[in-house]
């Protein structure tokens, strides 16, 4: 039985470095510049629940630097640097995305605009985040990786996602599929979760066949990157720092979400 269900689930998900991985991409990122009713893209977005500790950091880095060097990825249509207020004339403020639809909103909100790959950027910078970008990503590992060496000494990446590591708790990217195949995906990914806990051996898990290609569009049915915060804590290198962080939150529903189904965090590199 087990079989059958993991021989299955594999032609759905996969990894970074597999075939699928770069077709779905281009998949993607052409959705990406044809759409017209995606929200990140339509509407200048406030998150200051998540930008407040970014905030504190940067206060923290202006007391030892003269300026702060900061990059945006996914920057969508943000609106960081009106929440930046009396410290924007103190810092130098990049975002980057994938689409130039928003090149003119974000040159009213940063000092630089960079449409292309994250990847391919190679400037310097003291904080690096995203707010719910994490999980529309197909190379994780690989930009994890990339922006740490993009990171000055002692300089802080801020990640916030939804996760999907709680048991029985799917992204609902798979929300076209029917109920008896995500029960199915549901015990093969308890599967897949235990065996990054025990061997320390990180998945990133991709799911190459999203629901943003079968329905109209809905919140999250393009969150590809199946995030778990143990891939996070098994691929960092030892000396660099893993912090959760934390927001508030009333009610039982939300504790829940801020606890289990969040992913908040911060890592620092080591100044030496």
């Amino acid at each position: 039985m087990m079989n059958e269900i993991t021989n299955a689930q594999t032609r759905s998900f996969g990894k970074e470095n597999d075939v699928q991985a770069s077709k779905l991409r281009a998949k993607i990122d052409d959705f990406y510049a044809q759409t017209l009713d995606y929200d990140a893209f339509n509407k200048s977005n406030s998150k200051p629940e998540f930008w407040q500790p970014i905030k504190v950091a940067i206060q923290e880095c202006l007391e030892v630097k003269d300026s702060c060097h900061i990059l945006e990825f996914g920057a969508g249509c943000t609106g960081f640097g009106d929440y930046l207020q009396e410290l924007k004339h103190r810092v130098i403020f990049d975002v980057q995305d994938i689409t130039a639809s928003n090149r003119e909103y974000l040159l009213t909100q940063s000092d630089k605009v960079h449409i292309c790959d994250v990847c391919t950027i190679q400037e310097k910078y003291d904080i690096i985040f995203s707010t719910f970008v994490w999980e529309h990503i197909t190379n994780p590992k690989a930009v994890l990786d990339h922006l740490l060496n993009l990171l000055n000494p002692g300089g802080s990446i801020f990640i916030a996602s939804p996760r999907y590591d709680f048991p029985f708790y799917l992204s609902p990217s798979s929300k076209h599929l029917p109920k008896i195949e995500r029960f199915r995906i549901a015990i093969w990914l308890q599967w897949r979760r235990l065996f990054v806990l025990l061997t320390g051996r990180p998945d990133f898990l991709i799911h190459f066949d999203p629901a943003v290609f079968h329905r109209p569009w809905f919140r999250d049915a393009d969150a590809i990157h199946w995030v778990s915060l143990r891939d996070l804590k098994s691929h960092l290198p030892k000396n660099v720092k893993l912090e959760r962080l934390h927001i508030s939150s009333t009610g039982f529903r939300s504790k829940i979400w801020e606890s289990f189904l969040l992913l908040f965090v911060r890592i620092r590199k080591p100044v030496n």
